[in-house]
């Protein structure tokens, strides 16, 4: 019985200890953070790694290393697998891709198609799906060379930067690669990607000189938003095109409104709404033959900043400057209809709106969505409660007695 019992440990041990004979070692790794793709002149992929060093990354304050905290390099291949697997021709370590948070593709890229980057992501399991997609007017690979001085983790920097637009702070709606994929696969909807550039002089940035300056030569920045069709870039909408984006898309949880004031003859004299919360109500109809989309908005906020002479203790101004930022954000949101109509890219969800209201003619409207999209009428209705005015009840220049 002791000598069975003996053999039993033996046999478990032995397995034990060969259980993780197939794994590789963590210090054999090279773990990215971010990757870039790229096509070169015959249309061969480039693809751009960004590597952590571990030595480089124990302090979180980004200039207090005295060497890179990332190495960047690229390799090329007729597919994306093949340029990845030819990376080893440059490491001695095997990449691992599960902690990559950040895909940046160029705009060459986007316009040639996507397709074959989402079907590498869906058929590999070692890759991130809930990695944010940007997109670059110019070479992607120089995105990942630029160092952030916050940031030890370069990638982490522009994740983060992503990630707090998605929070709603922007006009700027975020892209993860499974939100891409759904988008894509939806043949009446478009996708867009927020894009990433440069501010400055890029390659002073990627000296580790640049992280013991005071000011930056170059930052990283959201800046304009691209649009797909199908799997191909189809245009760029400005930051004023895309603001109406997350309003009528029901993604947007907290803004800024800038607004002018009533009877204010200067420009410089504005204020600012804060948006604390948003609800937007899509309902689609057919008048005359015609489709229309009736857009509702309900926005809640804060009056957080005025220029303007205003007796803020009276109803009637809350009700007056409601009504100015309900002009605002109608505004906003029928800018960026108008700008998707011209393109004939519906990223706003109205295909899946009337696809669920009128189930049967959309059989008809499906095979044509683009142009039937083109053709849409909108009608917004926004309103706009003020639920405080901060710590005082006029604003500067009234209580200061400079109000002209």
């Amino acid at each position: 019985m002791r000598r069975g019992l003996i053999l039993l440990m033996i046999i478990s041990l032995s397995l034990l200890a060969s259980g993780c004979g197939s794994q590789t070692e963590l210090n054999r790794l090279g773990i990215v953070s971010a990757m870039a793709l790229d096509l070169d002149e015959n249309n061969q992929w480039l693809i751009t790694f960004q590597i952590i060093k571990p030595q480089s990354t124990q302090s979180k304050n980004g200039g207090g290393g005295s060497q890179s905290p990332v190495t960047v390099f690229s390799s090329r291949g007729k597919t994306i697998l093949e340029a990845i697997q030819k990376s080893n021709l440059e490491t001695s370590r095997r990449l691992f891709f599960s902690h990559a948070s950040v895909v940046v593709v160029s705009q060459r890229v986007a316009k040639y198609g996507v397709s074959q980057l989402l079907d590498y992501y869906l058929r590999d399991n070692g890759q991130r799906e809930t990695a944010n997609v940007l997109i670059s007017s110019g070479d992607a690979k120089e995105v990942l060379e630029v160092l952030t001085p916050l940031e030890s983790n370069p990638g982490n920097a522009i994740a983060d930067l992503i990630g707090e637009q998605g929070e709603g702070h922007s006009s700027i709606a975020p892209s993860k690669v499974h939100e891409l994929i759904s988008a894509m696969m939806n043949p009446s909807a478009s996708a867009t990607l927020p894009e990433i550039k440069i501010a400055g002089e890029g390659k002073q940035q990627s000296s580790l000189d640049a992280l013991k300056e005071t000011r930056s030569p170059a930052v990283l920045k959201l800046d304009k938003v691209g649009v797909f069709k199908q799997d191909k870039f189809a245009g760029w909408l400005s930051r004023e095109e895309s603001l109406g984006i997350p309003w009528i898309t029901n993604r947007l949880k907290s803004t800024t409104v800038v607004f002018f004031c009533e009877g204010e003859n200067r420009k410089e004299q504005l204020s600012s709404f804060s948006v604390e919360k948003s609800r937007t109500k899509l309902k689609p109809t057919i008048s005359d033959g015609n489709l229309l989309m009736s857009v509702a908005i309900h926005a809640k906020g804060n009056l957080n900043e005025t220029a303007c002479n205003l007796d803020l203790k009276k109803s009637e101004t809350l009700i007056k400057l409601e009504k100015h930022i309900q002009e605002q954000i109608k505004k906003d949101v029928e800018k960026s209809f108008r700008a998707l109509k011209k393109m004939k890219a519906d990223a706003l969800g109205f295909g899946d709106a009337f696809h669920k209201a009128y189930p049967q003619a959309w059989k008809k409207w499906s095979s044509n969505w683009e142009n039937e999209f083109s053709k849409i009428s909108m009608n917004v209705t926004v309103k706009v409660t003020i639920r405080r005015t901060g710590m005082i009840n006029d604003s500067f220049p009234g209580i200061s007695g400079k109000a002209e």
